[in-house]
């Protein structure tokens, strides 16, 4: 390689890592970083791998007999015409009140994006996340949830208040409810589960295509127990996704398919303009569905999708009025005109959908 193609090479590769989509503590307004920043990861210090056959070496994913429960992964959601897409899963009377007092606990040093842990008045714990996940983390999880699929409870908040360290002012950010009656239980691998083969997993993975999900892996996927406080039944091992963070956006760009590039984290999150000028399904071949992703781990982990399944979780989401998408979206913190773009992307894909043959 010459020098000059050296030089726009490694010119590319820096806009890449400086993209928005990285969650960098960059996201962080520097008034925000000055209070909530602790000491700095070191970079490399833990490795990830796919959850393929490398995982499953290294991992031991909790099973129904090792766990002693019932695996779930999608349950009817008979209600879903009536769910209230701005408030979730965890309703109004689930939701922070910004105006209300925010203790800091401390900082949360999993996961990219930077997160502290805080307490409200009400005694009630709480994940708060900074950067560019916290607008889609909230409208995925508003979809996903009415899809049938368990999820974390998620608000955005534009505003607030915390206490602590001198008390400080953060807005823009995710609040996830961190004592909401479910237990950890452990990761799973989307190649290595109780569901290989169900409609149930086919379903999800036409979720996480259909939301531009770029960062699927082990690390983002939870097993959970419901506790009493939950209400639910204590016997389920329910599995999901625990991370959406990295959605509505593009998949990444066209160095992510040369082998060096291909798992850079070099997709956007939260831009309606680039979902929705992003392709969603590439083609349908042998009664399986390949979906659009730019990634090479997601591509391979998301594969495998039979038609009928894809179609199935269509006409599941078509079930949703234009107001329910809109809500979601406004949940999210997107404004009027963003909103409009994702409601008539979503169609679009639902559409799609719903016409595979």
């Amino acid at each position: 390689m010459n020098s000059t193609a050296s030089i726009i090479v490694a010119t590319v590769i820096a806009c890449l890592c400086g993209f928005s989509g990285a969650g960098s503590s960059q996201d962080i307004p520097a008034s925000q970083q000055e209070k909530v920043k602790g000491k700095e990861k070191e970079a490399g210090a833990k490795a990830k791998t796919d959850d393929g056959k490398k995982d499953a070496k290294k991992r031991t994913f909790p099973q129904e007999a090792e766990a002693g429960g019932r695996p779930v992964m999608w349950e009817e959601p008979g209600d879903l015409e009536g769910r209230d897409l701005f408030y979730g899963l965890g309703g109004q009377k689930g939701a922070p009140d910004p105006a209300g007092k925010f203790t800091f606990i401390e900082r949360d040093p999993g996961g990219t994006s930077e997160k502290i842990v805080v307490e409200d008045d009400k005694g009630r714990k709480w994940k708060v996340k900074f950067g560019a996940e916290a607008r889609p983390e909230t409208s995925a999880s508003r979809i996903v949830w009415a899809a049938g699929y368990h999820v974390d409870q998620d608000y955005f908040v534009k505003r607030t208040h915390i206490e602590g360290r001198g008390g400080f002012d953060v807005w823009d950010v995710r609040f996830e409810r961190d004592d909401d009656g479910y237990k950890k239980v452990g990761p799973w691998a989307w190649r290595s589960n109780p569901f290989q083969g169900t409609r149930e997993l086919d379903g999800l993975k036409t979720l996480m295509a259909l939301l531009n999900n770029f960062d699927v892996k082990a690390e983002n996927n939870r097993v959970v127990r419901p506790g009493k406080k939950s209400g639910d039944d204590p016997a389920k091992l329910i599995y999901y996704v625990g991370d959406l963070g990295a959605t509505l956006g593009s998949t990444g760009f066209f160095l992510t398919q040369i082998p060096l590039f291909g798992e850079m984290p070099a997709g956007t999150k939260g831009n309606p303009h680039h979902f929705a000028a992003h392709p969603f399904i590439e083609r349908v071949a042998n009664g399986e569905v390949t979906f659009h992703n730019k990634r090479r781990r997601s591509g391979r982990d998301l594969a495998g999708v039979k038609v009928e399944n894809a179609r199935w979780m269509g006409g599941v989401l078509n079930r949703l009025s234009d107001k329910q998408l809109s809500d979601a979206f406004r949940a999210g913190g997107f404004d009027e005109a963003e909103t409009a773009i994702y409601v008539r992307a979503m169609r679009d894909r639902i559409s799609q959908l719903l016409n595979l043959k």
